[in-house]
């Protein structure tokens, strides 16, 4: 872990795809002996990434896993059938590849180290499909030397990244709709803006590439609360543990790509294996319930659009007679829209706990302080504390603004408050 941290976020800004190429051609191109299902987008990809995993593992196949970033520890990046990378697996392969980069003048950034890591590691285990998740945007994105995708998946696309994907939606989509391969199928998400949709449909029809879309027509929610959602899709029924109506669009989409699959051959996939993937799929930081009265929700959105929907989902409990009053603990970095960000749900906010520090290049909690009418500026190890103090075993609380904050917070809610009891802990991952 000190040699991958030696490594730097960024790296030197990338141009085309030919260095990263170039690195895996020197590892026999192990990319190439896989097959994947490839995910690009603005929010929504953790979550589609996990259910797609969950169901495709539920079937019977050998499936990897790619995500970023990790909330507790770094080998939840790369899973096979649900199991993170083993730390001696892990040291064997950055072993392997140590003297390569070692010898290279380049200087490769952390992700595409964890790439190379990934891709030797779902080869060893004979993988019989992956689920890639890019890291930012999707054409010049390093993931994207793959040649073997069966389906790419075009997720909710909204601002974010804008220093290196583009100040417009067009520009952003063209980055996220550049992993559209020629000759497959493409499943994009069912709402996106008309011209996100525009740029992805012009990309599909420009690589001969089937483009598929939820039918919202077909979509009638049945129950949606704190606890997940139930909900028909084509006449058929799915339990989502993963609260949020937002995630209901998730999994029409996840939905789509693998009936996209079992339409080539993956036959397999059939409804139980559906509805036990969805129902059992779980991510840390996606409107998850961590403690009870009060009510604690820890949520890693972080731009506008994430932030709007947890908005949606806080908005929905506010409405609740059991919730007397909601407090939130907000932090966020500076790289991100965090005045639009906060606009979306400061309406709902009674009090904001705002912390800064938790990480390099967070906004300053008092610059945060001035968007909502009622706030307090806190240390990170005091905020859970506070906030707890004011919402009362009557209020709720909502952790929010960063996936780093969620991180830097655990430690404390686990052994200074002890709220996360480990059985239930368990059960819900």
């Amino acid at each position: 872990m000190e040699y991958i941290g030696s490594f730097p976020k960024l790296g030197e800004p990338v141009v085309s795809l030919n260095r990263f190429a170039s690195l895996a051609a020197k590892f026999d191109n192990p990319q190439d002996r896989m097959k994947f299902i490839h995910v690009a987008g603005t929010n929504g990809k953790g979550s589609t990434v996990r259910m797609l995993s969950e169901s495709l593992k539920k079937a019977g196949y050998i499936t990897g896993e790619f995500t970023s970033p990790y909330i507790r520890e770094w080998s939840e990046r790369i899973r096979v059938n649900g199991i993170n990378i083993p730390k001696n697996t892990l040291i064997r392969i950055v072993e392997y590849i140590k003297p390569v980069f070692d010898m290279e003048s380049v200087r490769y950034s952390q992700f595409e180290l964890t790439t190379i890591i990934a891709f030797l590691y779902f080869v060893s285990q004979n993988c019989d499909i992956v689920v890639l998740e890019t890291g930012i945007g999707g054409l010049l994105d390093c993931t994207n030397i793959v040649k073997t995708t069966l389906v790419s998946v075009i997720t909710s696309i909204s601002f974010d990244h804008t220093a290196i994907l583009g100040n417009t939606l067009t520009e952003i989509a063209e980055q996220k709709a550049g992993i559209i391969k020629p000759g497959t199928v493409t499943v994009a998400y069912p709402n996106n803006p008309p011209e996100a949709e525009r740029i992805i449909l012009k990309t599909a029809l420009k690589q001969n590439s089937d483009l598929v879309k939820p039918d919202l027509d077909k979509l009638k929610i049945i129950e949606s609360g704190i606890s997940g959602s139930t909900f028909k899709y084509k006449h058929r029924q799915y339990e989502l543990k993963m609260a949020g109506l937002h995630q209901v669009l998730n999994t029409v989409t996840a939905i789509e790509a693998l009936e996209s699959l079992r339409k080539i051959g993956f036959s397999k996939i059939k409804y139980s294996v559906l509805y036990e993937g969805f129902s059992s799929a779980y991510l840390h930081s996606r409107c998850q319930i961590i403690h009870d009265k009060p009510l604690i929700i820890l949520d890693g959105a972080h731009n506008p659009d994430g932030m709007r929907s947890l908005a949606a989902f806080v908005r929905g409990l506010c409405d609740t007679p059991q919730i007397a009053r909601t407090v939130m603990i907000v932090g966020m970095r500076e790289d991100k829209d965090y005045d639009s960000s906060l606009s979306e749900i400061c309406r709902y906010i009674d009090t904001a706990i705002c912390v800064d520090g938790f990480m390099p290049g967070t906004v300053s909690a008092g610059k945060l302080a001035q968007s909502f009418k009622r706030a307090r500026i806190s240390p990170v190890s005091e905020a859970v504390r506070t906030a707890m103090a004011i919402a009362g075993t009557d209020g709720m609380v909502i952790i929010g603004g960063s996936l780093y904050l969620a991180d830097a917070l655990n430690k404390y809610m686990d052994t200074e408050f002890k709220l996360l009891d480990t059985k239930l802990h368990t059960e819900q991952c």
